[in-house]
Order: C-alpha cells, then sequence, then structure tokens
C-alpha cells in the first residue's frame, strides 16, 4: 500500500529544502521525495511510519505540519487484483492411498532330519 503524505515545513531557503529531503529520503519505506510549492514535501512510500519522520522534522526545523495523507493506488494494481479474483478449478479428483499389503508369515513345521525313527 503506497502512501502520498504532505506536510508543510518553513523552509527560508535552498539549505532548508536540502536537509528536510535528505532527512525524509533516509525514513524507512520511503520510496521518492519532492517539494511542491516552497514550503510543502511531498514524501511517497510503502508504509512508512509518520510519526517517526515528523518527530525527525521536527527536530531540525522545530514546526512541522501534516496537510494530507493519501491512498496511492494504481490502475495497474486493480487490474491484477481483477485477474486474481478468477479461480479456475479442475477435474482432478482426489483417490485414497491403498492401505499397505498385510504380509503374514506362514509357518510350516519343519520335518526332523532323520526318517528313520
Amino acid at each position: 500500500m503506497k502512501q502520498k503524505i504532505v506536510m508543510q515545513i518553513p523552509m527560508n531557503s535552498s539549505k532548508h529544502r536540502t536537509k528536510a529531503m535528505k532527512i525524509a529520503a533516509v525514513a524507512n519505506g520511503v520510496s521518492s521525495v519532492g517539494i511542491e510549492g516552497t514550503d510543502k514535501v511531498v514524501v511517497i512510500g510503502d508504509e512508512v511510519d509518520l510519526v517517526k519522520l515528523a518527530r525527525c522534522l521536527k527536530k531540525e526545523f522545530g514546526h512541522v505540519m501534516l496537510v494530507s495523507v493519501e491512498e496511492k493506488k494504481k490502475e495497474d494494481d486493480k487490474k491484477k487484483k481483477e485477474e486474481k479474483d478468477l479461480e479456475y478449478w479442475s477435474n482432478y479428483c482426489f483417490h485414497r492411498y491403498q492401505p499397505p499389503p498385510v504380509y503374514e508369515a506362514i509357518y510350516t513345521p519343519s520335518q526332523p532330519p532323520c526318517s528313520i525313527l
């Protein structure tokens, strides 16, 4: 599940913008980082921990405001999901295994070695 997170941070110079992008890019799960306008940072990623990211940015800039969090869906994912919904069952029948054959030892009494007695 991809998320698109937009945060507003007071950035006065290009140095601050670069710092904000570096901090956001290092966070776990982030796939892309961008700047919208002069004071908004856009983060796109999978399972991004928003609280940790906001704390890191707050340590550096002092004030971070969350503008929006959206789930980003692609059209390809919808098509794949529709294709996965169709299931085809084969006509294969499961047969049980036969029980193992039972072996019996047949005892034949042996004849004594001396037949004259």
